[in-house]
C-alpha cells in the first residue's frame, strides 16, 4: 500500500474542528499541571495528546481515514512515501510510548512529554494551514 498526502483541501468545518481540538488540548495540558492524582493527571494528559492528533486529522481530511492509513504505516502493513505521514507515523509511535508507560514516567516527565507532543502538534498545524490552506 502506498501511502501520500498529496492535495489537501482544509475546509471550514475541518478547519474549526482542528482548531477546536488543539484549544481542547492546551486546555487538558493546563488542568493536568495542577493535578497531583496519577491517575487523573495521566488520564487527561492521555486525552491531551490524542486530542492534538486529532487536531493533526482533521486538517488533513476524514479523520478516521488518515488515521487509518497512519496505523497501517505504524503496524507495518504500508509504507510512508510521503514525509507528512511518515511524520505523523512516529508522532502516533510516541504517543503510544507516552500512553504506554505513563505509570513509569515521573509527574514533571509525563507532563513534558505531553507538552512536547502538543507543541509538535501544533507546529505541525501552522505549517498545513500555511502550506494548504486554512
Amino acid at each position: 500500500m502506498h501511502l501520500t498526502v498529496n492535495s489537501l483541501l482544509i475546509d471550514e468545518y475541518r478547519l474549526n474542528w482542528s482548531l477546536r481540538y488543539l484549544r481542547e488540548a492546551k486546555v487538558d495540558y493546563e488542568c493536568l499541571k495542577l493535578l497531583t492524582s496519577k491517575e487523573a493527571y495521566i488520564s487527561l494528559g492521555s486525552t491531551a495528546v490524542r486530542k492534538a492528533q486529532t487536531a493533526l486529522l482533521y486538517a488533513l481530511g476524514d479523520p478516521t481515514s488518515v488515521y487509518n492509513a497512519i496505523v497501517a504505516v505504524v503496524d507495518g502493513n504500508a509504507e510512508a512515501h510521503d514525509s507528512l505521514i511518515a511524520t505523523l507515523a512516529s508522532m502516533e509511535k510516541c504517543i503510544r510510548s507516552i500512553i504506554d508507560n505513563a505509570r513509569t514516567f515521573p509527574r514533571e516527565m509525563f507532563i513534558r512529554l505531553v507538552g512536547e507532543q502538543l507543541y509538535i502538534a501544533e507546529k505541525l498545524l501552522e505549517k498545513i494551514f500555511e502550506v494548504y490552506g486554512g
